[in-house]
C-alpha cells in the first residue's frame, strides 16, 4: 500500500473528534482514518483534549429512572449493533480492502451498483443524511469516468486501487476535497479497477460531449 498523501484540515479532524460532523462527512473521516496512522494519531490527541475540558466541566444529578433509561437503550444499539454486523456481508469485488464502517453500511446483499458510463459505477449509501449524498464509486481498470465539473464540495476517499487526474494520482486512503468549479476526469490505473468513497453536497454535472445525453440521468439523493 502507498503511503496516505492527502488527509483532512484541521478543522475536520476537530469536528470529527467533537462529534458535530454530519454522518456522511463523519464516515469519510472514518474511513480516511483505516488508512492513516498520522490522523488517527491527532484524533486521539483531541479526544484526550476533549475528555481533560470534560473533566473539568462540574457534573450534573442525574436521576435514576434516566440513567436506568440511558442504560437499558445503550443495552438494545449494542444488540442491534451485533446482529448487524453478522448478517451484513461485504460484496465479492471489495472483500479484502473494504474497510469495516464501509462494510457495514452496505445493504444485506452487498452493494446495488449502478452504471452511469461503460467504465462508471455507483452505489448509494444511505446514513440518514439530508445534505450529502454518500455513494461508492468504481471505475474499472484502465478505464475513465466522464469529464464533470463540481455544483458543490466533494470529498473522495480512494479505497481500493488509484486514479489519476490533471493534479495528480491518488491511492488508498487519500482524502481528496474538490470545490465547486473543479473539473477533472479521472481515470483508473490500467491494472486494477478503482473503488472509491464520496461524499456529494450537490449534483456533478457532466461536460462535452455526453453531458446532454447524461446529466437528465444523474440524480442526487441524500439519505
Amino acid at each position: 500500500m502507498s503511503e496516505v498523501r492527502l488527509h483532512p484540515d484541521a478543522n475536520l479532524l476537530v469536528e470529527y473528534s467533537s462529534g458535530s460532523l454530519s454522518p456522511a462527512l463523519a464516515v469519510s473521516v472514518s474511513t480516511h482514518l483505516h488508512y492513516c496512522m498520522r490522523c488517527q494519531a491527532q484524533v486521539s490527541t483531541l479526544n484526550e483534549i476533549g475528555g481533560e475540558l470534560l473533566n473539568d466541566v462540574a457534573a450534573e444529578q442525574v436521576s435514576g429512572s434516566c440513567l436506568s433509561s440511558v442504560m437499558s437503550r445503550l443495552e438494545v444499539l449494542d444488540s442491534d449493533d451485533r446482529e448487524e454486523i453478522k448478517v451484513t456481508p461485504a460484496t465479492e469485488l471489495l472483500a479484502s480492502s473494504l474497510p469495516p464502517l464501509v462494510s457495514k453500511l452496505l445493504p444485506v446483499g452487498g452493494a446495488k451498483w449502478r452504471r452511469l458510463s461503460p467504465s462508471l459505477k455507483v452505489a448509494r449509501l444511505p446514513v440518514g443524511e439530508q445534505r450529502f449524498e454518500l455513494a461508492l464509486h468504481q471505475i474499472k481498470a484502465g478505464g475513465k469516468a466522464p469529464t464533470h465539473d463540481h455544483s458543490g464540495q466533494e470529498i473522495t476517499v480512494v479505497l481500493q486501487g488509484s486514479f489519476s487526474d490533471d493534479e495528480g494520482v491518488y491511492h488508498e486512503g487519500d482524502f481528496i476535497i474538490r470545490e465547486p468549479g473543479h473539473v477533472h476526469t479521472p481515470v483508473a490505473t490500467a491494472n486494477c479497477s478503482c473503488v472509491c468513497l464520496s461524499v456529494l453536497e450537490a449534483p456533478i454535472q457532466m461536460v462535452g460531449t455526453f453531458k446532454r445525453l447524461l446529466n437528465p440521468f444523474l440524480s442526487f439523493e441524500p439519505s
